[in-house]
């Protein structure tokens, strides 16, 4: 897919693997970049600024992917703002903090959450975004993990894998769905230095990142800027892939 006029919608797009998605986007030649956000209303609007500066149209569009009604209303806006959407990146997401062996504190309550906002939340913005992208033969690009193939002891949550594991399968189910008007596909990046990372783990994050880049054949972590020139090459070089998902791991699956 050619970038040059064509327009991008990154869910959670404020922050993050997100906001470097956005900016990748934005080097790349795109004509605009729609950026959902929740919360982070401050973070997006001063993202989409800089967006513009750079001279490709920006907006920042608040939407909670929980919600269908505020999906399809920040899908009507993208049609009204941009007149086209051509790609699709749900990237917005949630964890909660719960070792794999504590099966009690895994509540109903954290399960619901995180399976709302991981994948009911990228199947409602996929589905609502279904006829814009049709329009001029779209992509989706679905944001999983590492641990929806793996089960490492130090994955944030069960319930955080088994709903990006279900999300890399609903990228299949979509592709066939969808075709042959859009393509979906997915990345699934390890270990990233993200905010997210380090607000959890805290003093300890210089230690927890050097232990586990130890483990990758290519002895780092990823950045954010790593997942997002993989979502960008999916985008721009896989005009005859659909249904399939990239591990962004620096080979640790392989080890």
């Amino acid at each position: 897919m050619e970038l040059g006029g064509r327009v991008a919608l990154v869910t959670g797009g404020a922050g993050g693997i997100g906001g470097a998605v956005v900016s990748n986007l934005a080097r790349a030649g795109i004509g605009g970049i729609a950026i959902n956000y929740r919360k982070s209303g401050k973070a997006a609007e001063e993202l989409a600024a800089d967006i513009e500066r750079a001279g490709v149209k920006a907006a920042a569009l608040q939407a909670d992917v929980r919600s269908d009604n505020e999906i399809r209303r920040m899908m009507a806006k993208v049609r009204a703002q941009f007149g086209r959407l051509d790609i699709l990146v749900n990237n917005a997401g949630i964890t909660h903090w719960v070792k794999l062996s504590d099966l009690e504190g895994l509540t109903d309550k954290i399960w619901d959450e995180i399976l709302d906002v991981n994948l009911k939340g990228a199947f409602r913005c996929a589905r609502a975004a279904a006829p814009l992208l049709a329009e001029h033969h779209g992509m989706v690009v679905n944001v999983a993990s590492i641990s929806g193939i793996l089960a490492p002891t130090t994955i944030s949550s069960l319930a955080y894998g088994t709903a990006k594991a279900a999300l890399i399968y609903m990228t299949k189910g979509l592709a066939v769905a969808l075709a042959p008007d859009i393509r979906i596909n997915c990345v699934a990046p390890a270990f990233t230095d993200t905010p997210w990372m380090n607000e959890h783990f805290g003093a300890q994050y210089q230690q927890v990142m050097a232990n586990a880049a130890a483990g990758y054949p290519l002895q780092r972590i990823a950045s954010p800027e790593d997942i997002a020139i993989a979502i960008t090459g999916l985008i721009t070089g896989g005009d005859f892939v659909t249904g399939q998902t990239l591990i962004v791991d620096g080979g640790l699956s392989l080890s």
